[in-house]
């Protein structure tokens, strides 16, 4: 029977299933029934602190199957859950929580002090569920309870319709504000159902969830394998640090379905020694957010000859909504991998400049995204961001299906087949992630001492693009890279600090009084070459 409901994914495989394993974790592992019973529990204890069916439930820890059951219990009291990265600088988290209004947070013990300093900047906030840990008299500003103290009941079990909400992801936004992507069950499941079929996930695979929970590859990973009654194999976010440990979470549970951003493979290969591993039950290796190298795509080929290997293109707004299965691996090493055919239920088209459909055979455009998953909350709370990215089908201007715009410039060949050239905004990938270049400009201008500066993005063979930020100090002022770098995290995550900083005395301008990015990039480019 199809869900309509994510959790209700869990709940039939529990039933149908209930001594499989669903998770594994580096200290536990959990069946179906097990999980049910956990996530039930979480729902408990939220309906006992007030969470109401269309709240918002900040859920920040460390990766785990005790945190997977956080989420699905949030959705099974009628929430939306906000993953929120518990390494993220403080000040991004009170963003978050102060745009999607949480009044409860699942966290741990370790966790309170610095969320307890959150208030200040997010004061609807006021009430934690701990998932391990107990309460303390220093928890100071957060009412906090212990999941501990509670037993399941089926009754916190709410059932609401399939246009709530059942999470909201952040992504970077151009304002220095990051943009909450509101997606409903039914958004969510009309990705998760053909994505699932496509890939021909059983019960009998194991998936890898190697992503953050605030990153939307973990979709795929935990619901898919939710609906088809398979097992995931949860790794916290320490691994990605240690790529032999992820091969060897990959040989020990004999995971048969990898999904990642290709720099995490790259990780696998170069220092994962997954050549020398257990890897005989890889059947399918999935890769999205970065553009993969030719000369990488060779090395996975030639290490696991007998895997299908697939190139997925998507963005968070609309989820992933193009696949090619690669069968030929170009011959030259600067070649694009096409982003492939559509999913099934998914449509895509290209605008021109003018936002007209461009019908021709050959074209080069903005992609558009027409689908059920296009996110029908648009962005959390910020209609004016929301007008801009989801539009009205221009196809179909009476009605009021919507369209996702999203700013890639796409190539449409004489045989249709459709290769990434660009982005009409600032919007790029680096290590898996989308980065606005302008929310790092917009750190950058706050750092003190700085005259001018500007942001710009490299190419880079390992992590798609590496940002380079230079500067020129105010009169008098001394500044190095290294400490704008540590004022730069205070506010931005890892990705996003840009590497290098350089600090100049001049920078160069064009004819028009701009800053002469070019010429920086060349100037860096030459520099390298000289010092090699």
């Amino acid at each position: 029977m199809t869900a309509f409901l994510v959790h209700q994914l869990l709940e039939r495989s529990a039933e149908a299933s209930p001594d499989a394993t669903a998770l594994i974790d580096p200290k536990a592992q959990l069946t179906y029934a097990e999980l049910l019973r956990e996530s039930t529990r979480v729902a408990t204890a939220l309906a006992d602190l007030g969470v109401r069916p269309g709240d918002r439930v900040a859920l920040t820890m460390e990766k785990s199957a005790r945190a997977i059951a956080a989420a699905y219990g949030v959705m099974m009291r009628g929430a939306a859950y906000v993953p929120i990265d518990p390494s993220m600088p403080r000040a991004r988290a009170e963003l978050i929580l102060a745009s999607t209004g949480a009044q409860v947070v699942v966290t741990t013990a370790d966790k309170l002090p610095l969320l307890g300093e959150a208030r200040a900047a997010a004061p609807e906030l006021s009430r934690a569920l701990l998932m391990s840990g107990q309460p303390s008299a220093s928890d100071g500003a957060l009412a906090s309870s212990s999941l501990d103290t509670y037993e399941p009941d089926v009754r916190a079990r709410v059932d609401v319709t399939d246009g709530y909400l059942a999470y909201v992801l952040h992504t970077s936004g151009s304002t220095g504000r990051p943009k909450g992507v509101a997606i409903t069950h039914r958004n969510c499941l009309a990705f998760v159902e053909p994505a699932a079929r496509r890939f021909q996930i059983t019960a009998a695979d194991v998936l890898a969830c190697q992503a953050p929970l605030h990153f939307d590859l973990s979709v795929f990973d935990l619901f898919c394998a939710a609906l088809a009654g398979a097992s995931v194999v949860v790794m916290p976010e320490y691994y990605s640090a240690f790529p032999k440990k992820m091969a060897q979470a990959i040989a020990q549970h004999r995971v048969s379905i990898w999904n990642s951003v290709v720099s995490a493979i790259a990780l696998l290969l170069d220092k994962g020694d997954l050549a020398n591993a257990a890897r005989e039950s890889l059947r399918a290796i999935v890769f999205s957010g970065e553009r993969m190298p030719i000369p990488l795509l060779r090395r996975l080929r030639d290490v696991l000859p007998g895997a299908a290997l697939f190139n997925v293109y998507g963005q968070t707004e609309a989820n992933s909504s193009c696949v090619h299965e690669v069968t030929d691996i170009p011959a030259d090493d600067g070649a694009a991998l096409p982003l492939g055919v559509p999913m099934p239920n998914f449509e895509v088209f290209l605008l021109d400049e003018n936002s007209r459909v461009m019908l021709e055979p050959e074209a080069t455009g903005e992609l558009c995204v027409a689908a059920a998953t296009v996110a029908s909350g648009g962005y959390f709370r910020d209609p004016e961001r929301s007008a801009q990215k989801f539009v009205v089908d221009p196809r179909i201007p009476d009605s009021k299906l919507l369209v996702y715009r999203t700013g890639d410039v796409v190539r449409r060949d004489a045989s249709g087949a459709l290769y990434f050239a660009g982005r009409r905004d600032d919007m790029i990938k680096t290590r898996g992630f989308r980065v606005e270049l302008g929310e790092v400009q917009t750190a950058l201008d706050r750092v003190p001492g700085i005259l001018e500066s500007t942001v710009v993005a490299i190419p880079h063979p390992s992590i798609t693009n590496e940002i380079v930020a230079f500067l020129r100090p105010e009169p008098g002022a001394s500044l190095e890279g290294a400490h704008v770098a540590s004022l730069l995290a205070a506010s931005l995550p890892g990705y996003m600090v840009p590497d290098p900083i350089v600090v100049c005395d001049e920078l160069p301008r064009t004819s028009t009084g701009k800053i002469d990015k070019a010429a920086l990039v060349a100037r860096l480019v030459a520099d390298r070459s000289a010092a090699r």
